[in-house]
């Protein structure tokens, strides 16, 4: 029986991708009749009550205070409970094993920063440079990569890359798990639903539409979409964004209201995919979007960019990759997909989540048996 012990602020599946990931590993180690315990600062109720859930009060508010004083708290309690293996998704500095659920911070501040105007691109990385947020987090990470040196679970070949660079990090110690996906939600089967997909967003059956699923519309590029989409005005497509959106998003496609249509937040994603002929995520940066695989696996095509960890999966048969800002690759790749260059794809290439927790038990058992010297499950690395 392992003994792990989980470190996430918010262990609520509700709360975004890192959170539920961290609550889906805690309930399958449990189920394996596995010791578990999670630190964190606000908890939803496990569904079983062999989780032991320790909670640390870090100030709520200034959010950098909030991120240094979870790790300064988990510090002290993991501390007294030694006989545990530590596993961290991020935002804390002492742990057996890491997977840096968001890719690397330092990566991010780049890349993230491409979305602004040239003219001020300088002003604004400097602005964000000097928040003490992200001194903090470019802290934790140093003092991770640098001091604790962690066994690493890389969700990406791109963050597998950006840690080695960064960092020199030996290459022994970083393993490759990309996430998985329910591939059975997940399947071209879904197509039996597009029908009634079609209209509820007011599509028609002979409509080519582009889907622009996010959160964070801006990160992922909601700005370079339609300037690419105002590219394609002779050709008969649309573009449904599924998403939060405010009015000022709105305002910035009156031109393009018969093209781009806004359906809000959604239920069902599953049958969206399939109800959809291309998932186009400009995004400036994602370690390994979860969204991109659920689209392959749904058996349609995906245009992505080069700063998208998930652009590993993509080939000239199941899509197109660009470099991330530039709305003109954006819409060439557009029109290459809409002429039918590019095919589909099936979830054989995804892993399930049951399959990748199985390796994450099997990285923390080789952890523990070989004294923090596991084997490798995944050496691979693209150069």
């Amino acid at each position: 029986m392992l003994k792990v012990c989980i470190a996430i602020e918010k262990f609520d599946p509700h709360v975004g991708g890192a959170e539920r990931y961290c609550w889906d590993l805690a309930h399958f180690l449990s189920q394996k009749s596995h010791d578990v315990a999670v630190i964190c600062m606000k908890s939803a109720i496990p569904d079983t009550q062999t989780i032991d859930i320790f909670f640390v009060k870090p100030f709520k508010f200034p959010q950098f205070l909030r991120h240094l004083g979870f790790s300064l708290l988990h510090f002290f309690k993991a501390k007294k409970m030694s006989d545990y293996i530590h596993f961290c998704v991020g935002n804390t500095f002492y742990m057996d094993i890491y997977q840096p659920h968001g890719g690397l911070h330092r990566a991010w501040f780049l890349r993230e920063t491409l979305r602004h105007p040239v003219k001020i691109r300088g002003v604004c990385r400097t602005i964000k440079y000097i928040n003490p947020k992200d001194i903090v987090q470019r802290l934790l990470e140093w003092w991770t990569f640098k001091m604790t040196k962690p066994e690493v679970i890389a969700i990406s070949n791109m963050v597998a890359k950006d840690i080695r660079s960064w960092f020199g990090y030996p290459r022994s110690k970083v393993h490759l798990l990309p996430n998985g996906i329910d591939v059975k939600k997940f399947t071209p089967d879904n197509i039996r639903h597009r029908d009634e997909i079609r209209s509820r967003y007011s599509i028609s059956r002979s409509d080519f539409v582009f889907l622009f699923m996010a959160n964070n519309l801006a990160l992922k590029g909601i700005d370079v979409l339609i300037r690419a989409t105002r590219s394609l005005n002779d050709l008969p497509v649309k573009v449904l964004v599924i998403g939060p959106y405010n009015r000022k998003t709105k305002r910035k496609v009156k031109d393009l209201s018969n093209v781009i249509m806004f359906g809000g937040r959604a239920n069902d994603p599953e049958f969206i995919y399939t109800a959809c002929d291309c998932l186009v995520h400009p995004s400036f940066y994602d370690a390994c979007s979860l969204v991109v695989l659920e689209a392959l696996a749904s058996g349609i095509p995906v245009i992505t960019t080069k700063a998208n960890g998930a652009s590993m999966y993509i080939t000239k048969k199941n899509g197109c990759v660009v470099p991330p800002g530039d709305h003109h690759a954006l819409g060439a790749a557009m029109r290459e997909v809409f002429s039918g260059k590019a095919g589909k794809t099936d979830s054989s290439s995804f892993k399930d989540q049951e399959t990748v927790f199985t390796d994450i038990e099997k990285i923390i058992e080789d952890y523990r048996s070989e004294q923090g010297k596991p084997k490798k499950l995944n050496a691979s690395f693209n150069n």
